[in-house]
């Protein structure tokens, strides 16, 4: 082992060529100032550096890292004004601004140290399932995410004999439009807005906020009341309160509201106090450890922030705090709700079925299992707000009571999801393969569930085709909020009851072996599961496409455009597969009421939605692309097999000579050969036997005359 104390060389790179040979892509031998090429030929020798990443050159890459890029600069702009000498010289001529000073500067300091945390870049990461990366790379996406719908699809159209290859190859970057939103600048310029985050508001403009925030998100939160917050938003703005535990919490809170209310003008800019708000609850020793109600609402408001704003994978580990604070402060269990006063015993169960809410809404969308499972769920809601105990109409309800029974609404079809994530998809751990028969028989149980909770909503009735809603203004979306939120979420369910019957119905259709058919009982049940699925994907589309039309800023306004986009998504996928059952199957398409032309048109609609809906969102985008590649590989296949099929029948009905020898392609094609050149035969001979006979009896007609 001598040659191992020998000392290391470097290993020789490839010299760089000029452009002059890079161009005739002839062999240059680097010679510098001018290769010999370029001496021979008196032209000009240039050497360029290549220094860009091909692997950059994707838009949405780059989009992605000018956010990230934008982002820092934000952060380091914030920081050195708050640590400038000016300001130090201000803080020595007034003592007591010190300490607000000093405050400001931790709070933007903790929040560029979370910003880059790694967890923040997991939802870019995850998009990485488009790129064909393997799961150690992007994390793991049980059988409810979208992530499993594009590997099921993706497999299903390799059977039909698409090449991998060409499902995830990507086209050239100059062959792709321009993304609809336009890129952040890299230095925000100051305005109003940004100089009043530099640090609290005065009371005025939290008055302001805190109103547009019960104006829009606040009005279908019920767990978060106004008036407490009006009362700590002047105190704040004294600063006559007292630096704790619990101011500290109160304080994240207004921050995150602040920011929920300016996500929802045009002009707002909500991210510092975002980053204030999450700074306060995540790296704030003595807030963590001295948990209160007012630090789960913050935690689930900054949760429902960050999924609005493509931060859905870093909202789960906001709700792992959240989980953990609900379950220090006894929210789960019923002994700690004995003795307490109505609203106090009510506040506690709305915020403990907040959580809940939000674990199943991750769960489904991110393949993930439920952190709190069903039958930890034991806290019964308050007879004041149970929807049963009050009359349809509610025209007459006050703003908080009607925001109450849609919480309970949902809070009851979350428990349908919860028990869908369980039963059929064995909470996000097992395999999302299932037999045509077990998945359709569960999901018969749970569409019973969803009809039964259907026939009780009578105060908030699902908005269906009968209903108009391409006519509705944006005030009219608005008051509807309720009815248009709880049909949503109604027909996301009934699209995720519905996916194992459909993966199982494709695992059939796409198979050679099994045929392309179902028969008996089995077919009709899961046609009407099927039927139902159809019917939910469309009235989905029709009302999102109405909202993006009419009303674009109601996803904002109500803290769903996580939700919608997630979705609009799943609903292209159940388009896709449709499809596919309407282009193999021939008895399950006129039981399911689809065509094969109706379902390609509604998948063409549904990318048109995906992308208005998405807009800068990256994962929505690769989504786009691979359904576009998706669709035109079909209609390629579907080509190739039609003219096969035409040139099979011409086959079939032509004459052939007793002589042919032909070679067929199948042995369908074979036996039917085989049978035309039998039936060839007979023919001969009957003909060899009819003239036969016809001269035998010529000639012993001829004898006997």
């Amino acid at each position: 082992m001598q040659h191992a104390n020998l000392p290391l060389t470097k290993r020789p790179r490839a010299a760089v060529a000029c452009n002059a040979c890079r161009q005739t892509k002839s062999k240059c031998d680097s010679a510098r100032p001018v290769c010999s090429r370029c001496a021979a030929r008196s032209v000009e020798c240039i050497y360029t550096q290549t220094v860009w990443d091909k692997r950059l050159e994707r838009q949405e890459d780059r989009r992605a890292l000018l956010v990230l890029r934008n982002r820092v600069s934000e952060l380091e702009a914030q920081l050195a004004a708050a640590s400038s000498p000016r300001d130090a010289a201000t803080n020595i001529q007034h003592p007591a601004m010190s300490s607000l000073a000093k405050e400001a500067a931790a709070e933007v300091s903790e929040a560029g140290s979370l910003d880059t945390n790694p967890e923040s870049a997991a939802d870019i990461l995850a998009t990485g399932a488009f790129d064909r990366l393997p799961t150690a790379e992007i994390g793991y996406f049980g059988p409810s995410s979208n992530h499993a719908l594009l590997r099921s699809m993706a497999a299903f159209v390799t059977k039909l004999g698409a090449r991998d290859s060409h499902l995830f190859q990507e086209e050239a970057p100059t062959e792709r439009s321009v993304p609809m939103v336009p890129l952040p600048p890299m230095i925000s310029t100051p305005t109003n807005t940004s100089k009043q985050a530099e640090g609290f508001p005065n009371p005025q403009t939290c008055v302001d906020w805190i109103a547009r925030f019960f104006d829009t998100v606040g009005s279908v939160l019920p767990y978060i009341s106004e008036g407490p917050l009006l009362r700590e938003a002047n105190r704040m703005g004294s600063r006559i309160w007292i630096d704790s535990p619990h101011s500290r919490s109160t304080k994240a809170l207004l921050y995150i509201v602040f920011a929920h209310a300016l996500s929802t003008l045009d002009d707002g800019m909500p991210d510092p106090f975002y980053h204030k708000s999450l700074g306060l609850l995540m790296t704030n020793e003595q807030s963590v450890f001295s948990w209160n109600l007012e630090t789960v609402i913050a935690l689930l408001l900054v949760g429902s922030y960050q999924q609005n704003s493509q931060r859905a994978m870093a909202s789960l580990t906001t709700l792992c705090l959240a989980v953990k604070a609900a379950y220090q402060l006894g929210l789960h269990s019923p002994s700690t709700y004995e003795g307490l006063g109505v609203q106090e015993k009510e506040l506690r169960v709305k915020v403990w079925y907040a959580i809940i809410l939000q674990d199943r809404d991750l769960a489904k969308g991110l393949g993930r299992p439920c952190l709190i499972p069903p039958q930890y769920v034991q806290v019964e809601i308050p007879e004041s707000i149970a929807p049963s105990k009050y009359a349809a109409s509610t025209v007459t309800m006050s703003p908080s009571l009607k925001s109450s029974i849609y919480f309970s609404h949902l809070i009851s079809l979350h428990d349908i999801v919860g028990d869908t994530l369980e039963t059929i998809y064995s909470a996000n751990i097992g395999s999302s393969q299932m037999p045509p028969k077990d998945a359709t028989l569960k999901a018969i149980s749970l569409f019973d569930q969803l009809e039964k909770w259907r026939d009780h909503n009578i105060h908030f009735p699902i908005i269906t085709a009968a209903t108009d809603v391409g006519s509705w203004s944006a005030d009219t979306f608005q008051q509807e909020a309720h009815a248009v939120l709880l049909s949503l979420f109604y027909y996301r369910t009934v699209v995720l009851v519905g996916t194992p019957v459909l993966m199982a119905i494709l695992e059939q259709v796409t198979s050679s072996a099994a045929g392309g058919d179902l028969s008996g009982m089995l077919k009709d049940v899961a046609a009407s599961v099927l039927k139902r699925d159809w019917e939910a994907i469309r009235e989905f589309q029709t009302l999102l496409s109405a909202i993006l039309r009419r009303a674009r800023p109601f996803l904002k306004s109500n803290a769903v455009w996580w939700v919608c986009n997630f979705t609009a998504l799943t609903v292209c996928w159940h388009g896709l597969g449709l499809w596919l059952i309407a282009m193999r199957s021939t008895s399950l398409p006129p039981a399911i009421g689809i065509t094969n032309s109706e379902a390609e048109l509604f998948l063409v609609e549904g990318l048109d939605t995906l992308k208005s809906v998405g807009g800068s969102s990256i994962m929505s985008g690769k989504a786009h692309r691979f359904l576009q590649r998706l669709i035109r590989l079909l209609k390629t296949m579907g080509k190739h097999r039609r003219r096969a099929s035409s040139s099979r029948t011409n086959c079939d009905h032509k004459t052939l000579p007793p002589s042919s020898n032909r070679a067929c392609s199948t042995p369908r094609q074979a036996a039917r050969m085989a049978c035309l050149t039998t039936t060839f035969w007979i023919s001969c001979l009957g003909l060899w036997t009819i003239s036969s006979v016809r001269w035998a009896t010529a000639t012993f007609s001829g004898r006997t005359c």
